[in-house]
């Protein structure tokens, strides 16, 4: 256990906040059922970092709990194999993911995610990649060192939230970006959506 807190730690001494400082304007791509999908160009790199925003009549405190917590212990995201929890926290955890995608060889990564609920009562769920936590790569597997994003809950008026869901993953090894950019703005919206999905059934009280 000593030895896990203190991968634990190395990990969040390692997370840079230069990745959510971006200031290219995001486009829009798409929108459908009120679901407003945008991208945007990240420096040196041929891949996009892909927004969705959604407005839902849950509170914001509920969608807090229940993503940050399918989001960390769940483990069934689109493309999740494995999910295992390295370190477990109220507002921080490591763990450690497996993923499979069409088209490229599998992939894991360890991902610190962090909760923090903001002064105005909104909250906002940062992850990035922080392998230094990451057990030996297994064979036939391709580790990703370059994924992120966050959840970003904003209470509206006459209730609900504004749901804002932004995600960047390079998905390392040689694959053609082409190939890639269908899959992920497909799995920004799909996250997007169980997030919805699972925060429901939270509220009423089941997983």
């Amino acid at each position: 256990m000593t030895s896990m807190i203190a991968l634990a730690l190395v990990a969040l001494a390692q997370f840079p906040m230069d990745v959510f400082e971006n200031t290219t304007p995001f486009a829009e791509l798409e929108k459908r059922d009120g679901l407003i999908l945008s991208g945007r160009d990240v420096k040196g790199s041929p891949y996009r970092e892909y927004r969705a925003e959604v407005a839902t009549a849950l509170p914001v405190e509920t969608m807090c709990v229940a993503i940050f917590e399918w989001g960390t212990k769940h483990g069934d995201g689109p493309g999740v194999t494995l999910n295992k929890v390295l370190q477990d926290g109220d507002d921080v955890r490591v763990l450690y993911n497996q993923i499979t995608q069409p088209i490229v060889a599998k992939r894991d990564f360890s991902l610190t995610v962090a909760r923090q609920r903001l002064p105005d009562g909104n909250c906002r769920i940062r992850f990035r990649t922080t392998n230094e936590a990451a057990p030996p790569k297994p064979d036939g597997f391709v580790r990703m060192d370059k994924l992120w994003g966050e959840w970003l809950l904003e209470a509206v008026p006459g209730g609900g939230t504004k749901l804002t869901y932004t995600l960047f993953s390079d998905p390392a090894g040689s694959v053609p970006s082409f190939l890639v950019h269908g899959g992920q703005r497909k799995s920004v919206i799909d996250s997007t959506l169980m997030a919805l999905l699972k925060t429901k059934r939270f509220q009423e009280g089941g997983k």
